[in-house]
């Protein structure tokens, strides 16, 4: 979009340049509306004699200079209170409907002409009447309005607002000295003198007389038969009311003014009988450049009986407030940007309609604006929502990538610890199982010590049901060769051959030992030996079980000449089970998968061949 600018984004009613054009001085006030919060931007004043501008063609070149400087904002203008007619006027109840076009035929009858077209802007205010509605109307003549705008060159630009200087002074007032209900407004101009009465803060009259700071001027000018200019000067800088330079024609001039001032308040008071001028008292403000004589207003308190008091400063501090002699132009920038409380305009038809368009125009920007603000902030938003999940996403993967790594490195570390174990697990079950034994002998042997039984033969599981038969000889083998495992009865009895282990039933082999025994005596009492032996062993927390072996499993390993036939009996205790004698199991084995034992570790598996045992 080339030629985009900021400014195009604010709204039509934030800025406006308030223009009061007098007959001598030109007066321009910028200000803004920020959100509710009234600024005074700019203040610049343009005295027409001042800078030798004596033709309407050359003003028009000046302010068109001066608004160009300003980047044209729309205009507010504030209209001589001679062209119009402010006026209080009663109305029967009627519907809002009906209300304008009764308001309509009074502007008729308050014009006195009925073929020219008036513009007119009313706004209701308070009234103690009952059944009747009271309407501040001002209305003005609609070609005097154009002329206006002609004269000052401004047809082309966007005019916002056009009130009169009466309406102007009641807004600035009003925004000045908020809590003051009654006061008459007395603005003395270079042309013009204008009065406005204002009654529980509202409009009640306002009204204008052609006597001004020029009227004194030419006054002066003929009683001292000299120039204007000369007058104009000697007025600014001597006393002419009091002291060694004060003049008693000058005083008549002056005094016919104070006249004029009071015959319009007076009728005004003879024609509303109600409102009493002295309770409570009105203040009486003065502005103007005409107040600015020297000596003036001292004589109108004095000799004339005129209180007047100059323009009041704001009662708050924060309070935004005008320079001196910006009041006109001050109160019309506040009603265009929506401050005043009772805004009267003029502003012709068409250049209405064209203001509402490009204030509609604008809003629609404005709004469209905001709106692609707002996706782009949603729109950065989700990107930079986005780019946080990325990068947490990014840094999450890593963190995994470090975790494979770690378990990988673990699971190496523990395979070497694995290896390495595996190859002292071994040694580690032979200690176990020698440990094991050594202990089960003891506890045999403490056993034997105390009952009536004697032990023929104790071999471990494996040694046992892998053993071949014993056989008979006519000589009795020694006993350190009759259970040992590298027994060879082939090298005894050449041409004999072992006979197989019984392959009826695959024997059981655990961990332990078989000890085979003799308990001598009567049937009964061999049996209660028995048992009582088997209860003290199986308390022992090494023995996960130990019982009388089956007869089916029994295995002839014993000398027959040491054994009672009636009286043998053969006990299997298994020891309880250890994890030396199996292999790791796979890395991360929940503990669910391993059996209970005696030890911690250990786990129920077939054992690995142990080494023989002699009895």
């Amino acid at each position: 979009m080339s030629g985009f600018k900021l400014k195009a984004l604010r709204p039509a009613v934030r800025r406006v340049l308030a223009l009061d054009a007098g007959s001598r001085r030109v007066k321009l006030l910028l200000a803004e509306s920020d959100f509710g919060r009234l600024r005074i931007l700019k203040e610049e004043l343009l005295d027409l004699q001042a800078e030798g501008l004596v033709s309407a063609d050359e003003v028009r070149s000046h302010l068109r200079f001066s608004l160009e400087r300003l980047d044209n904002p729309p205009v507010a203008l504030a209209l001589p209170q001679h062209l119009s007619i402010s006026q209080v006027i009663e109305l029967p109840l009627a519907p809002e409907s009906e209300v304008d076009k009764l308001i309509a035929d009074e502007t008729v009858k308050l014009s006195g002409v009925s073929e020219s077209r008036i513009v007119y802007d009313f706004v209701r205010t308070e009234t103690a009447a009952r059944n009747r509605q009271q309407f501040w109307v001002t209305l003005c003549q609609e070609g005097d309005i154009r002329e206006r705008i002609l004269r000052l060159g401004i047809e082309q630009d966007e005019l916002c607002d056009i009130t009169t200087v009466a309406n102007a002074l009641i807004a600035a007032f009003r925004a000045t000295s908020p809590l003051s209900s009654r006061a008459i407004l007395v603005h003395l101009g270079a042309q013009t003198t204008v009065v406005v009465i204002l009654l529980a803060g509202q409009g009640a009259f306002a009204s204008s007389f052609q006597m001004g700071g020029d009227f004194f001027t030419r006054a002066l000018a003929r009683q001292l038969d000299s120039a204007d200019e000369t007058a104009e000067q000697l007025k600014q800088q001597k006393n002419l009311l009091r002291g060694p330079d004060a003049s008693s024609e000058f005083a008549a001039i002056v005094d016919g003014w104070v006249a004029e001032l009071k015959r319009q308040l007076s009728e005004w008071f003879q024609q509303n009988p109600a409102v009493s001028p002295d309770t409570p008292a009105f203040e009486l403000i003065a502005s103007g450049g005409g107040f600015d004589q020297p000596g003036l207003l001292e004589y109108l308190q004095g000799k004339a009986e005129l209180p007047f008091q100059p323009w009041p400063r704001p009662s708050q501090p924060e309070s935004v407030a005008p320079a001196k002699g910006y009041e006109i132009a001050f109160g019309a920038a506040l009603q265009a940007l929506g401050y005043s409380a009772q805004p009267v305009s003029l502003l012709p038809e068409d250049y209405r309609l064209a203001w509402r368009k490009r204030l509609g125009r604008q809003r629609l920007e404005f709004a469209s604006a905001i709106l692609v603000l707002v996706c782009a902030v949603a729109l950065a938003f989700g990107t930079w929502h986005k780019l946080g999940l990325i990068r947490a996403k990014e840094s999450l993967a890593k963190k995994i990538a470090a975790a494979q790594d770690n378990v990988q490195a673990s699971d190496s570390l523990t395979s070497d610890l694995q290896a390495e174990y595996e190859s002292l697990r071994p040694l580690f079950a032979a200690q176990q199982n020698t440990a094991d034994t050594l202990r089960a002998l003891g506890l045999l042997q403490q056993s034997r010590g105390k009952r009536d039984l004697w032990f023929v033969l104790v071999a471990d599981q494996q040694s046992y049901f892998t053993a071949p038969p014993a056989l008979l000889f006519t000589n009795r083998v020694p006993r350190t060769n009759v259970l040992g495992p590298s027994l060879d009865l082939a090298s005894l009895t050449p041409g004999l051959r072992p006979l197989p282990p019984l392959a009826t039933n695959s024997p059981p082999v655990h961990a332990g030992l078989i000890a085979e025994l003799c308990v001598p005596g009567e049937p009964e009492t061999s049996r209660q030996t028995l048992s009582q032996l088997v209860n003290s062993l199986q308390r022992e927390t090494m023995f996960a079980k130990v019982d009388q072996l089956s007869d089916d499993l029994r295995r002839t390993v014993a000398d027959p000449k040491v054994v009672l036939s009636d009286r043998d009996f053969v006990l299997a205790m298994d020891f309880a089970q250890t994890d030396f004698l199996q292999p790791m199991h796979p890395l991360r084995k929940t503990g669910a998968e391993r059996a209970p034992s005696r030890r911690t570790g250990r786990s129920n598996q077939t054992p690995e061949m142990m080494p023989p045992m002699t009895p």
